[in-house]
């Protein structure tokens, strides 16, 4: 039996990884200056949603925008059919995302937000997927190929989700002119809020 090298396969897995997110690089137009426009404006809270993995990101997102100057939480879709929809008004705006588009637990929060005006932004990679057909803006991810025995594993996916995520809390950050005086005000403790009174 041949033995496995297992830094070549690590790196295979950065190599395919930097390729995913060279991809990403193409879906920033005019969708995405609509969602900025869109999520600067909003009254009430982002509110995230997704499924599994990309649950997960979504998560990260929304404490990733919490903390930068956009209210935000994370959803999740099933507790969302167990009373949490009430959680949603009609001056929040909804953030989905779902590699596929296609994931069945999406579909109460989706149809509970069309049937009341909720404005939704979703993110998947099938054009003409459930989710993408019932957003306001449709950001369009890339297929991508995912590392690992056969390419079962979310994982160049996951990885462009939450670059997209981080490109769009920048982002943001400049738009509403996030300084670092109001970054401070959240972060009052902690390494960064010992670096930010140091500064």
């Amino acid at each position: 039996m041949a033995k496995k090298n297992f830094n070549k396969i690590a790196k295979d897995v950065i190599k395919t990884e930097i390729t995913s997110l060279k991809k990403l690089n193409n879906c920033f137009g005019k969708a995405f200056l609509k969602t900025l426009e869109l999520i600067s404006k909003c009254n009430g809270k982002l509110i995230l949603a997704g499924i599994g993995k990309s649950g997960l990101i979504s998560r990260k997102i929304s404490a990733t925008l919490s903390s930068t100057g956009t209210p935000s939480f994370f959803l999740h879709p099933s507790d969302s059919l167990h009373g949490d929809l009430g959680q949603i008004t009609k001056q929040d705006l909804l953030l989905i995302l779902s590699y596929s588009g296609e994931t069945e637990e999406l579909k109460g929060i989706i149809q509970y937000a069309n049937r009341f005006g909720i404005k939704i932004i979703g993110v998947a990679s099938k054009k003409d997927s459930m989710l993408l057909r019932a957003s306001n803006i449709k950001i369009i991810l890339p297929k991508v190929k995912e590392s690992g025995v056969g390419e079962l594993v979310p994982t160049s996916s996951t990885t462009m989700m939450l670059a997209f995520g981080d490109a769009l809390a920048v982002a943001l950050m400049h738009k509403k002119n996030f300084n670092k005086d109001k970054f401070k005000i959240f972060h009052p403790s902690g390494s960064l809020g010992r670096k930010l009174i140091i500064a």
